[in-house]
């Protein structure tokens, strides 16, 4: 133990500029992150660019250089004993590397764990939330820093010799995770890939560890760098690889012959409007094709989230073409009647199958909610406590919502609904009142159960508009005031299944959007 305090001493002596700096920069994000708790107004107040820089520009350079100034610390430490080559100096000396691993080991979590898990007890406390009462949580965040951040920078920084190196092994490192973006966009279904990710996770972890172990224990360079070789050709064939298609069907199993569908699906006219008034642009690679659908039969007090769908088509001549699994974060509520899907193809395909009267098949993969724990909700004025989210408030000229603290995450599921007839909100220039039965919505999931979130504040800020007025995206109007009442609940999941819907005889060049539309990624879902 002397020897790795010893070590310890030595090092702070040495890295001291680079801890207080770090340190630093970590009360800088505190008051940053104090001052963006504020109202819109109030940031708003400063006038013209010394507004701008004193407020959100200064606040996400912070964000960015916390990181920054962390990594520096724990490549600094590392790298003072190098682990490059067969000329350290260290190994003459009477070190153990178990005793000296538990030295970087110490100092990390000294210079880098410790003042963050100070700062995130003070901004807990700061916001007016009970630290005491969110003990797990913190170190939850602290373990995700370790786990996520320290723990690859360490293994890279023991197969470095310098800060430069590490810079050159970053830049590597960025231009591999461009290229594994741009395949993964050419690989079909390949946003549906949690099981897949949870094993690159493991295999992630578990090559750090190694890593780090055989430079300290061996010194064994090659062989390291080898290994993280290595681990980014599996990620590569494990991208490729993957049968999402399987996992979609194992995750979002068909409904037996004995089970009804919670909603059905059917092909609405097409628009002739659009498809009539769409330039043709032969320079265009890829056509956008919309296909509006009603929606019946979805019960009251259940939620269907589309998880994912796939397009697929088949012509007279036989020739197929499917859009993969794509993930559209689309909910399906009782009282919606339309919606409309958007999917783009190549323009060659496009023209192979656009006079042909096509065999179109629409497969979603849902999740059906049950709206549980409704209860109504008046929104006060001030600052006020809401069930499940945090310390809330109204106040604000600029948003119409209610603007809230969360200590540690984000509500695992609210849904809040109001009839915007209501609405205590006055009315804007050009505005004109809803009429009584008009639902809007909004509804905040965060997923999982973990007792907070990955990130350095452990204060999130959640925003709450109704902006799904009807399943209809495009109204704005009214909003959430001082007064207005509201529907909170907690859907909760019953069960994921997969449907799909099977039309012969569609023409696509009925169904095709004016080029002037615009949409991201090669499918999007809109509602109307």
């Amino acid at each position: 133990m002397r020897q790795v305090v010893n070590i310890f001493l030595k090092d702070v002596r040495h890295y001291w500029r680079e801890c207080a700096a770090s340190m630093a920069l970590v009360a800088a994000f505190g008051w940053n992150e104090m001052h963006g708790w504020l109202h819109d107004e109030v940031l708003a107040s400063g006038i013209g660019i010394g507004g701008l820089f004193s407020s959100r520009f200064l606040s996400g350079l912070v964000v960015v250089l916390v990181p920054v100034a962390w990594s520096l610390v724990v490549v600094r430490v590392i790298q003072g004993e190098s682990l490059v080559g067969d000329r350290q100096f260290w190994v003459t000396r009477p070190y153990e590397w178990k005793k000296l691993l538990a030295a970087k080991v110490l100092f990390g979590l000294t210079f880098v764990n410790l003042p963050l898990l100070v700062l995130d007890v003070f901004l807990l406390a700061k916001a007016g939330f009970r630290p005491a009462d969110y003990i797990v949580g913190l170190f939850s965040m602290q373990l995700m820093i370790v786990l996520y951040f320290m723990l690859p920078v360490a293994a890279l920084a023991t197969v470095t010799a310098t800060v430069v190196q590490m810079l050159l092994a970053l830049l590597i490192i960025v231009l591999y995770g461009i290229g594994m973006g741009l395949l993964s966009d050419q690989i079909p279904s390949s946003s549906f890939s949690d099981p897949a990710d949870s094993l690159t996770a493991a295999l992630f972890f578990g090559v750090c560890l190694v890593v780090i172990w055989m430079q300290y224990a061996r010194r064994k360079t090659n062989k390291s760098r080898a290994l993280i070789a290595g681990l980014a050709g599996v990620c590569v064939l494990i991208l490729v690889a993957t049968p999402y298609r399987t996992l979609v069907a194992r995750e979002f199993p068909q409904l037996n012959t004995r089970q009804q569908p919670p909603f059905q699906l059917a092909l609405l006219p097409a628009e002739k409007a659009d498809s009539e008034t769409a330039p043709e642009k032969e320079e265009e690679k890829e056509v956008e094709i919309h296909l509006p659908l009603s929606v019946s039969g979805l019960e009251d007090q259940s939620i269907a989230a589309v998880d994912g769908f796939m397009v697929a088509l088949e012509a007279p001549d036989g020739f197929k073409w499917n859009s993969g699994w794509k993930s559209p974060g689309l909910s399906l509520f009782p009282n919606r009647k339309s919606t409309r899907i958007d999917f783009s193809l190549k323009r060659s395909v496009f023209e192979h199958v656009r006079h042909s009267q096509a065999t179109f098949r629409l497969s979603l993969a849902y999740t059906l909610f049950r709206d549980t724990n409704r209860r109504g909700f008046v929104t006060p004025s001030g600052v006020f406590v809401m069930a499940d989210v945090g310390l809330c408030s109204t106040e604000s000229r600029y948003s119409r919502g209610i603007h809230c603290l969360a200590p540690l995450r984000r509500p695992k599921s609210l849904l809040i609904s109001a009839d915007m007839s209501m609405s205590t909100c006055p009315l804007l220039e050009g505005e004109s009142p809803a009429s009584a039965g008009e639902i809007a919505r909004d509804w905040t999931r965060s997923g999982g159960s973990e007792p907070a979130e990955f990130g350095i504040s452990p204060v999130k800020t959640v925003d709450l508009y109704l902006l799904d007025w009807n399943g209809a995206a495009d109204r704005r109007s009214n909003g959430i005031c001082p007064g207005t009442p509201l529907i909170l609940s907690n859907p909760e999941p019953v069960h994921r299944n997969q449907i799909a819907l099977q039309i012969d005889g569609v023409r696509l060049s009925d169904y095709r959007l004016p080029s002037a539309k615009f949409t991201i990624g090669s499918i999007s879902i809109k509602t109307r």
